[in-house]
């Protein structure tokens, strides 16, 4: 479902009040799948929803009005686990049961397929969007490319399964491991056209 977000008057400065609310009734209700949804991407600028499912397909309606575009259907026909899209309009499917990342374009053209070398809990757009960094039960962090999928950088971390990630807009990661662990990579990047790490930093802080 599409819900619309509604502003309202600002209120007297006394009487404390949200400047937004939810629409009760749903803007638009969108199917075509015949599964659990297990991912979404959404996109103003794009003017697009797409949606992941169990049943291995992935579903593009317009945001605006709700209509159905086009689907893709997994190569294998698994399950689709993660949904990344780049403002590029680049697409990377990922699913569990395969251990396989596919790339896409907008217009549902397949352009490349990876291995992914083991269970992936966190897949991420760079803040430039040309990078995916994904990372998981191998305990490393890969980058690759968006145009091709191709390994670009590996780090290796502390050899723990990461469980989750984030990319900050400076090109930093920060991984969380299953043990409790926070690892912090500080990247150079100053051009934005590749990821060239300059001895990276390692930090680890212990939580808890």
């Amino acid at each position: 479902m599409v819900r619309e977000v509604l502003r309202v008057r600002a209120p007297e400065k006394r009487v404390p009040r949200k400047d937004c609310i939810i629409a009760e009734t749903p803007l638009h209700i969108l199917s075509g799948h015949d599964d659990i949804i297990t991912c979404l991407y959404v996109s103003v600028e794009l003017d697009i929803v797409i949606s992941g499912s169990k049943d291995g397909t992935c579903v593009f309606h317009t945001l605006r009005y709700g209509r159905y575009v086009r689907s893709l259907q997994h190569p294998s026909g698994s399950a689709l686990s993660k949904l990344v899209t780049s403002q590029h309009g680049r697409i990377v499917l990922y699913a569990d049961a395969d251990l396989s990342l596919h790339l896409y374009s907008i217009n549902g053209k397949h352009l490349a397929s990876a291995e992914a070398n083991g269970r992936l809990n966190c897949v991420e757009l760079s803040g430039c969007g040309e990078f995916l960094v994904c990372a998981g039960d191998q305990g490393q962090i890969v980058v690759r490319s968006m145009n091709t999928l191709e390994v670009v950088r590996r780090f290796s971390g502390v050899g723990k399964i990461i469980t989750s990630l984030t990319v900050t807009p400076e090109e930093c990661f920060l991984a969380g491991t299953k043990d409790g662990n926070l690892l912090v990579y500080s990247i150079e990047n100053p051009q934005r056209k590749a990821i060239v790490p300059r001895n990276p930093k390692t930090k680890v802080m212990i939580s808890g």
